[in-house]
């Protein structure tokens, strides 16, 4: 498969998870392909993307974990995210931190959930495109308590 493929069939598995999680109601079979197309879009961009890439490709893994019940599995993505993300670009930076907000959460520790989403939204004042900064606050907002 050549990289254009790859980094086309990346973007696909990417936004069939954001179908998938926007979905009101997800089956079993729903959640395994949330993980698995998570995983799979990660996978290819190990061999074509860059650092935000790879960044966001933990995130979505981290994601996909969260709204599936795999707390502690959330956590460890998240985690990646934050400690690989660049410095910039700035939502970046926030996303991975709601990231982790949203990882406690699913795992069910309260006092960091806190932490980050305290950490997150300072970070998302610091967003300077408006439309990007509210991207991230509603992901924030979102965040079950």
């Amino acid at each position: 498969m050549q990289s254009d493929e790859k980094k086309a069939l990346a973007g696909q598995l990417f936004n069939g998870c954001w179908d998938l999680l926007e979905k009101s109601v997800r089956t079993s079979d729903d959640d395994v392909m949330l993980l698995t197309s998570a995983f799979a879009s990660k996978y290819l961009w190990l061999d074509i993307g860059g650092p935000q890439e790879l960044a966001v490709g933990d995130w979505m893994i981290s994601r996909a974990a969260a709204a599936t019940g795999f707390g502690d599995l959330a956590v460890a993505f998240a985690q990646r995210a934050v400690d690989n993300s660049p410095s910039e670009p700035d939502w970046l930076v926030a996303s991975a931190a709601e990231g982790l907000a949203r990882a406690y959460a699913a795992a069910g520790d309260t006092a960091r959930r806190e932490e980050w989403t305290a950490t997150a939204a300072s970070l998302v004042e610091a967003i300077v495109d408006a439309e990007d900064r509210a991207l991230i606050a509603n992901q924030l907002a979102s965040i079950p308590e």
